[in-house]
């Protein structure tokens, strides 16, 4: 061995090939235990972002006046001792549930309220099997209180069932107030287990690869190591890259949420003119076609459901445009006429839009049903396109047909939207809605609910008070829908004036 050694060093090619060989061998070992903290780093932020899109995600599809509602009437702890105990908290659980497996989350998530008075959080709604309700939330991360209003992420922590990755994001009601926080959490020592089973797959993988390069290095050392750096550092790149490129699709489509949240309507303003009254809105993906718009202006009460084409991010920007024409209409051009709204919101999609014969967006537009109603409850008028008016009077229902013309799109000829008046009584109800309702696939037989039983639905809770049929409507929803998904977004809003 001593012999092979000093011949190898006697000859300076050899001694240059060995001395760079050892000196690759450590380049290799750096290399390799650098790579291991570096892929750990980016397990560790894809479970972070995993993590804060499922509690983003959850908070936006949770009610905040269902949550306030199972926080008020059951205010103790073990209140609720079984998932199905409410019908409410039902749907909470199930709306997480869902979330969680969709994202195959193997930790359960919930809702945590915090109470100053005792400095403490408690446990809400769980998708686990057996509620842990109005349970404390002891040794609590100190993070969760400093960012109660905006949510964020706790890095690896310890409390008493083991170490912990979490993120938690507000759920906040209509005065934008936060009324508690969706918490989930993924462990430490499950992501360390799978993070490093891919790590020193990847590890054995690049030997394997450096005994290759490493047969080949008397030939051309230089060279291949030159081409491993760039493909390594290519693949790296492009890796995150799409990761980066994933992010900011979701991020884009959370924040597309918020803006079109903040051009709908304060829920609070309407119930200010509007005491006795509803807006039942479920978006079928996080951004909704469906919008519910309305306006107090000149001793007049302006309110309107609106289904535009499509649905997801298309239809979230056909009602931004809604919206925006439906505001200078009423406010610039002070049109009160709701015929006369609607034709010019008309003509402002069609202008909007570009549309034309050859246009890609020729049939493009929405379906509105629009009610006017003077400032002392004495008259009310209506015009709608493609969406009707129901009226219901002394227990009776009276459908007001909406003229069979859309908001936008080429016409062959003009079209004059009707008008219809009424004079307002004592005890009118009045609903207005988009086609997602009566278009739901479920049942037995897995068909569409269709309009005919949803008039009746109508008729059937009219008798209830405002205040409560929102949640009849979201309970005979479900109960449909079954395990089907919803096909598409839902808007029902209902009012009485007198």
């Amino acid at each position: 061995m001593s012999f092979l050694l000093r011949k190898i060093f006697q000859n300076h090619s050899t001694r240059v090939l060995t001395l760079l060989f050892f000196a690759l061998l450590i380049l290799i070992g750096y290399f390799l235990g650098h790579s291991y903290y570096v892929q750990l780093g980016i397990h560790k932020n894809k479970v972070i972002s995993t993590l804060n899109a499922v509690t983003s995600t959850a908070a936006a599809q949770i009610d905040a006046n269902q949550l306030d509602y199972v926080l008020s009437t059951y205010p103790k702890k073990n209140d609720i001792q079984s998932n199905t105990q409410d019908g409410v908290y039902e749907l909470l659980q199930k709306q997480l549930l869902k979330v969680k497996d969709q994202n195959h989350i193997n930790t359960a998530l919930y809702t945590l309220t915090y109470d100053p008075a005792n400095d403490l959080f408690y446990y809400g709604v769980t998708t686990s099997e057996n509620p842990f309700y109005r349970h404390p939330y002891k040794n609590y991360p100190k993070i969760l209180k400093e960012k109660y209003e905006e949510g964020g992420t706790i890095d690896v922590y310890r409390d008493s069932n083991g170490h912990w990755i979490s993120a938690f994001a507000p759920i906040k009601n209509e005065a934008g107030v936060t009324i508690a926080i969706v918490q989930a959490d993924w462990r430490f020592d499950e992501f360390l287990e799978t993070a490093q089973s891919e790590i020193f797959k990847n590890i054995w993988i690049s030997i394997a690869f450096t005994v290759v390069v490493l047969f080949f290095l008397i030939r051309s050392m230089r060279s291949i190591l030159a081409t491993e750096d760039q493909l390594t550092a290519h693949l790296i790149q492009s890796k995150l890259e799409l990761e980066q490129k994933n992010q900011d699709t979701l991020d884009s489509i959370l924040y597309a949420k918020k803006i079109q949240d903040a051009i709908l309507p304060v829920r609070s303003k309407i119930k200010k003119h509007l005491p006795k009254s509803f807006v039942l809105h479920m978006p079928r993906d996080i951004v909704s076609g469906d919008f519910y718009w309305f306006k107090h202006t000149r001793k007049k009460i302006f309110i309107a459901s609106v289904d535009c084409t499509g649905h997801g991010v298309p239809g979230a920007f056909m009602s931004m445009i809604g919206s925006i024409l439906l505001d200078d209409i009423i406010n610039k051009k002070n049109v009160d006429c709701p015929k006369e709204i609607l034709t010019q919101l008309h003509q402002g999609v069609v202008k909007a839009l570009k549309q034309s014969y050859k246009s890609k967006a020729a049939r493009d537009g929405m379906d509105i049903a629009l009610c006017v109603i003077e400032d002392d409850y004495s008259k009310l008028t209506f015009s709608g396109a493609f969406r009707p008016l129901i009226h219901i009077r002394n227990g009776k229902l009276n459908r007001i047909k909406s003229t069979a013309a859309p908001i936008g799109g080429i016409r062959e000829g003009n079209v004059e939207f009707e008008k219809h008046e009424i004079e307002i009584l004592e005890g009118d109800i009045f609903y207005i809605f988009s086609d997602g309702f009566p278009d739901q696939f479920g049942g037995d037989e897995n068909k569409k609910y269709m309009t005919k039983r949803f008039r009746e639905l109508l008729l059937k809770i009219s008798s209830y008070k405002l205040s409560s049929q929102e949640g009849l409507l979201q309970e005979e929803f479900d109960a449909w829908r079954g395990d089907n998904e919803q096909v598409d977004d839902v808007l029902v809003i209902g009012f009485q004036l007198k």
